[in-house]
């Protein structure tokens, strides 16, 4: 079973995402929390004991699912803008992935990213600023190119958008 992991720092570890995004753990990490060993990270506890093949880890810490991001970071960093640029690049045809896993919404809520309304097509480009809106785009467009789709939902989420994922 091959995996694509798209995320927030939460799923981040030094070395096993792409060069140049922001993580969070890493062997070097000395304040809480500490991850001792990317062993310890959920995603590949979850990948041992399922035995999936994690194709890529694209996560990135910091990073928001809306095009609303924090003041230091590009727009390219947002999950839409990420999802995108892989379906742009012919990612999902060259790499077959069974399972697509969906970690993310953490910085939207914490830097009080607009919510916006769930919509499910013909989205805008301010209504991808939006945390419902983008996220109900960025649920489309993995299903269009990944049959199983799993979203993990923080239980840190401002309520409105817990419960918003949860409609989508």
């Amino acid at each position: 079973n091959n995996v694509f992991i798209i995320g927030d720092s939460y799923s981040t570890y030094e070395g096993y995402i792409p060069e140049g995004y922001h993580f969070y753990y890493s062997d070097e990490r000395k304040e809480n929390p500490i991850v001792k060993g990317v062993e310890k990270t959920w995603w590949n506890m979850l990948a041992n004991e399922n035995n999936l093949n994690i194709i890529l880890n694209d996560s990135f810490s910091g990073s928001t699912i809306c095009n609303t991001v924090r003041e230091t970071y590009d727009v390219e960093s947002s999950f839409v803008s990420r999802i995108d640029k892989y379906i742009a690049k012919n990612f999902f045809i060259e790499n077959k992935i069974d399972t697509m896993f969906i970690f993310g919404g953490t910085n939207d809520s914490w830097i009080d990213a607009p919510i916006g309304n769930l919509k499910y097509s013909d989205w805008t480009v301010d209504e991808l600023k939006c945390v419902l809106p983008a996220f109900c785009y960025l649920i489309n467009r993995a299903k269009k190119v990944v049959e199983d789709v799993i979203v993990i939902i923080n239980t840190d989420l401002k309520e409105e958008i817990t419960n918003g994922f949860i409609e989508a």
